[in-house]
């Protein structure tokens, strides 16, 4: 599976260091607990893997969901691994009581999009990959960001926090991950995704476990209560490269230029603390306008289109058949 994914990603964004394979292994052993994990891989004649297949199932989301995806290497393609592999992810899920499956597609690898157009898919929501690079960052408005925020936010405050959640903020980071909720779906038809404290602790562990840091700002209310913020992940096997996870402002408290002022202090951090950083990657739906703004402004360029399809069980069964 890690040869499989490993190649899919440098198709994907050539010249990508891939994930090491103890970080790998050690990422799907310590999976969190919420997560029910199906695995298959699809032997080649040569005894090589042709490609492999996952699906999971989320006991904090949607129970009428299953995600997966089915992929296969460049020289097996067209020759019905792909259909095999697809196959038994969708019996599995069906297995399981799942009544839509949701996968994702990129487009640097087009052979995807036909693949999903043959399966019966419907396109849902197209997201944008891109990145920063820091050298080519107008500091000074990264500055004025900051102090503006904390002249038109009075009485809010940024808190830090490094690495996994003490007991007391265990709750704050379950009401940051709701915020996130709140985000554009378009035609995706998935419900939430609700974290109970003793997921958010698990989380922290698989972070850790795979070989992550996680750098996380609460932004604050003038009471002191949780009304979002932003996150960053440092992989080690990846020193130049920060990746820009969750920021969200509960709809109550948007319109004062919190999640600016979140993500600059964010920037001027990596930029003081982890001068190796060149490069900030992100990734949001094409429909998050606002959220594409602040990006757009700070200099973020596109670097690939991610589609996220779905299609009932039944029309899947139908296609594979």
């Amino acid at each position: 599976m890690h040869l499989v994914e490993s190649e899919i990603e440098a198709e994907r964004r050539p010249g990508t260091a891939p994930q090491p394979l103890p970080s790998y292994m050690a990422f799907a052993r310590s999976l969190p607990s919420q997560f029910a994990d199906h695995t298959w891989v699809a032997d080649g004649a040569d005894g090589s893997p042709a490609g492999c297949a996952a699906c999971w199932s989320d006991a904090a989301g949607d129970p009428a969901v299953m995600e997966s995806y089915v992929y296969v290497r460049q020289p097996w393609r067209t020759r019905g691994v792909g259909r095999a592999l697809a196959r038994a992810v969708v019996d599995e899920a069906q297995a399981e009581g799942a009544s839509r499956l949701v996968w994702a597609t990129y487009d640097a690898v087009p052979a995807g999009e036909a693949f999903s157009r043959r399966l019966g898919g419907t396109a849902a929501r197209v997201n944008r990959n891109s990145e920063l690079a820091l050298g080519d960052v107008d500091w000074d408005m990264v500055r004025t960001w900051v102090d503006d925020g904390e002249r038109r936010a009075a009485g809010y405050t940024l808190e830090w926090w490094d690495g996994p959640f003490p007991p007391h903020l265990l709750d704050d980071a379950a009401r940051f991950h709701h915020i996130m909720q709140t985000a554009p779906r378009d035609e995706l038809d998935v419900g939430d995704i609700v974290l109970e404290p003793g997921h958010v602790a698990e989380i922290d562990r698989h972070l850790v476990e795979s070989g992550r840091e996680r750098w996380t700002v609460f932004v604050r209310d003038p009471a002191g209560a949780c009304v979002g913020g932003t996150e960053v992940t440092l992989a080690e096997w990846e020193p130049t490269v920060a990746m820009q996870q969750n920021t969200g402002i509960d709809p109550a408290h948007r319109g004062l230029g919190l999640a600016k002022w979140a993500k600059a202090a964010m920037l001027e951090r990596i930029r003081t603390e982890r001068p190796a950083v060149s490069t900030v990657r992100t990734g949001n739906a094409f429909s998050n306008a606002p959220m594409l703004a602040i990006n757009d402004t700070l200099g973020f360029h596109v670097t690939e289109v991610r589609t996220e399809w779905q299609a009932n069980i039944e029309t899947l069964h139908r296609a594979l058949s």
